[in-house]
Formats: C-alpha cells, structure tokens, sequence
C-alpha cells in the first residue's frame, strides 16, 4: 500500500453501537419515485456517542505510515454559517493471543477532527479527516495483519463543537496516510 490508499469503506449500517452511550440509527427520505432511504447515524449534541466497527485486520500490505480517517457527515437543519462540530476516532489493537476481550479494559485515545462546518445546504454531506500521523501508541500500536477495532465520536464538549443540534454520520473512510 502507499500513502492516499483506499483500506476501508464503512458505511454506517456495518457500524455498531457499543454497550452504553451509542449513536441511534435513523434514516433520511430521498426526493425520487419511490423515495431512497439513506440510512445513518444521528450523534448527539450534548453528549458523547459513539460507534465501533466490527473487528476488523488492518492489510498485509499496509506499510506504516499512518492513518487518515474521512467521516462523511450532515446536519440536521444549519448550512454552513459559524458553527461546527468535532468527530473524533481511535483504535483498539487486540493483539494475537494476548487480550482477554471480555475482561480487558480499554482506553480509548482520541484524535479529534478540526472543527468541521456543515454543509452549505442542508441535506448535503461534507468529508472532514482525522488524522492519526504515525503508528505506534497514536493508533494503539496496529500494524499490518493486527485485529483492531476503530470506534468513531461526536464530541460535543470540545471547545470547536458550538452546533446546537444531531449531526448524521453517514460513512466512515479509512486510508492510509
């Protein structure tokens, strides 16, 4: 693999909530004859939610060199304007025959996006990145062929989240940086 490569395509529907505080599933009705359902996810704007991937095995030949993650988001009434919201991700390694899953406890670390502005019409989407620049505890240490779960959030306590209302994921990108 080389830098700008694809290594996943998450729409939200292969995403699920964890145990407590998840994200709830919603859809928007399209224009056309009979109406498309665009399935997402609604985070909220008071608290964190989150949603996690299956576990998933990053590629053999992902060389190293970092991660970007691409949420493809919308809101539910405010185009462009002032305000803006944060979506954070970060990755769970679970490393061959060394972690108890359902006794282990994990601490997720975060890389927030920047401040992310809506769409200029509602309705629309917009791609923002999370970076992860390296490997190493930046991404929990997953190299090619580790198992690992990335987990995604809104996070409406950072300073740069002022949107008053949901936002919707509608997919998640992974590419190697």
């Amino acid at each position: 693999m080389a830098s700008g490569d694809l290594l996943f395509t998450l729409p939200v529907g292969t995403l699920h909530p964890p145990a407590t505080s998840g994200a709830a599933f919603t859809a928007i009705a399209g224009a056309s004859s009979p109406a498309e359902r665009f399935v997402v996810a609604a985070f909220d704007s008071t608290n964190v939610e989150y949603l996690d991937t299956d576990q998933l095995t990053m590629p053999a030949n992902y060389s190293g060199g970092g991660i970007t993650i691409k949420v493809v988001t919308s809101t539910t009434s405010v185009a462009g304007g002032t305000v803006g919201y944060v979506y954070g991700g970060a990755f769970r390694r679970i490393a061959d025959d060394a972690e108890d899953l359902d006794t282990t406890a994990h601490s997720y670390a975060f890389n927030d996006s920047v401040e992310i502005q809506p769409p200029s019409v509602v309705g629309e989407t917009t791609v923002d990145d999370i970076t992860f620049v390296t490997t190493g505890s930046d991404m929990d240490d997953v190299v090619a062929g580790d198992q690992f779960v990335m987990r995604v959030r809104r996070n409406p306590g950072h300073s740069d989240d002022t949107l008053g209302e949901d936002t919707y994921l509608h997919s998640v990108l992974i590419y190697e940086t």
